[in-house]
């Protein structure tokens, strides 16, 4: 928590939330990737959050113009979300404080000892989005179909 707290008053300036930050980090990545984005579904999935918290997020990022939501040309039901050119230098600027922030935090660690631990938390980060995963797949098939 007090990490989060930390990064969120090193991003306070560039009114960027540490969730803001994260999903513009997913959603770069994702771009330079060669993707055209991703599905809000997909950020929850990622995120390990709430539909509605990413949706909220998403209203109040495309209003930042740090993000746009456009239609699937595969799927027309589904919106892929992609950072702007404002969202990816905003993404930038901020990854250069997060990634100072996580230097500071590991310096007492030993190369060895920091990749370790940095393998550590990216299992328990997967592992988090796995039963995240399964929980929702579970819920969706417990909910009745309704009949039209």
């Amino acid at each position: 928590m007090r990490l989060n707290y930390t990064l969120m008053r090193r991003l306070a300036d560039l009114n960027l939330s540490p969730d803001q930050y994260v999903a513009l980090r997913w959603l770069t990545e994702a771009i330079e990737k060669g993707a055209r984005g991703l599905s809000q579904k997909n950020l929850c999935e990622l995120m390990t959050s709430d539909p509605n918290t990413i949706a909220a997020m998403m209203r109040r990022m495309e209003k930042a113009s740090l993000i746009q939501r456009t239609k699937d040309p595969e799927d027309g039901r589904r919106l892929v979300v992609s950072p702007t050119p404002q969202g990816i230098r905003l993404y930038a600027k901020a990854s250069v404080r997060a990634k100072a922030l996580e230097k500071e935090a590991l310096n007492g660690l030993s190369p060895e000892d920091k990749a370790i631990f940095l393998d550590d938390l990216n299992r328990l980060a997967n592992s988090c989005r796995q039963t995240y995963q399964d929980i929702n797949s579970c819920r969706e098939r417990s909910v009745p179909k309704l009949l039209s």
